[in-house]
């Protein structure tokens, strides 16, 4: 017989964790939009109008983007990213009015 403890251990472990970076798209009026290391600071990536990304933060005009490219798998779905998987995801910093969300 188990105990409460180890029950309640197990029923944890099975559980999902709930998606915390919401879905997204690149949704700027040019064809590309730029990932920035840092709000503001240089260039590291472009994304297509239209691409998946996973919105994780927020600072002021700027949001923080996990996304898929040719590197990394990103996992997410149409839910969201669970921060487990963000490893498997490139990332960077995106002008907000550059992302629409898909659900909140």
């Amino acid at each position: 017989m188990l105990s409460m403890t180890t029950a309640l251990a197990l029923a944890l472990q099975a559980a999902p964790a709930p998606p915390v970076c919401a879905a997204g798209l690149a949704a700027g009026s040019s064809p590309k939009i730029w990932v920035y290391k840092s709000p503001g600071a240089r260039k590291t990536d472009k994304l297509r109008r239209g691409s998946p990304l996973f919105v994780c933060s927020a600072n002021g005009g700027w949001v923080y983007v996990l996304y898929r490219d040719r590197a990394h798998t990103c996992p997410g779905t149409t839910a969201g990213l669970d921060l487990r998987y963000a490893s498997a995801c490139a990332g960077g910093w995106v002008q907000r009015q550059q992302v629409a969300l898909i659900r909140r």
